[in-house]
């Protein structure tokens, strides 16, 4: 079993703000491996699907990026995984619009969902996929992460999502070590 769980804020006025590409990079992934909706649950919306003999559950958090540890420990709470079953799936102001990064564990690196699921959780080892989204030092982080990409950036970040999913389905099939070794850095134009 895996718990893939993509970071954002719900609804319309937040859908296309960089703060949502990990939503958008499991709704990929969901389409890619033809998910079924499983409805609200864990403070989030579920799919589920089946890949390589696993279970997988996809969470999309429903509580707002900066409470989003409510919505992973209630997963974890009810489903018990081993910690290198959960993979959570984020933007990132430190690495370069395009950039794709696994880490097995660390610190939430200023990302406030990922602080609130490491606070919640109570330890650092969790698996994760870091979505450079850049930064724009004129604006502040939270002015920046809400605001939507610009017409220049849509091909890029695109590609950045498709080949996210990739990653994600490799990862679930081959683990984190392969993920890394074969995703981590810039994506490549296809």
């Amino acid at each position: 079993m895996k718990i893939i769980v993509g970071l954002g804020n719900p609804g319309a006025k937040y859908a296309s703000t960089r703060h949502n590409v990990g939503f958008r990079a499991v709704d990929r992934l969901a389409q890619n491996l033809r998910a079924e909706e499983g409805g609200r649950r864990w403070a989030g919306v579920v799919a589920q699907a089946t890949l390589a003999q696993e279970k997988i559950y996809i969470l999309k958090p429903q509580t707002y990026m900066n409470n989003s540890g409510r919505a992973v420990a209630a997963a974890v709470k009810d489903l018990n995984p081993d910690w290198e079953d959960i993979l959570i799936v984020f933007d990132d102001l430190a690495l370069p619009l395009g950039t794709l990064r696994f880490r097995n564990g660390g610190s939430a690196g200023g990302q406030k969902g990922m602080a609130s699921i490491l606070q919640t959780l109570g330890h650092q080892q969790v698996p994760r996929l870091r979505l450079g989204i850049g930064v724009d030092t004129l604006l502040t982080p939270r002015e920046f992460v809400l605001r939507p990409f610009n017409r220049q950036e849509h091909d890029l970040v695109e590609e950045m999502i498709h080949q996210a999913a990739q990653a994600m389905e490799l990862w679930i099939r081959r683990g984190i070590i392969q993920a890394m070794s074969q995703y981590n850095g810039p994506v490549r134009n296809q």
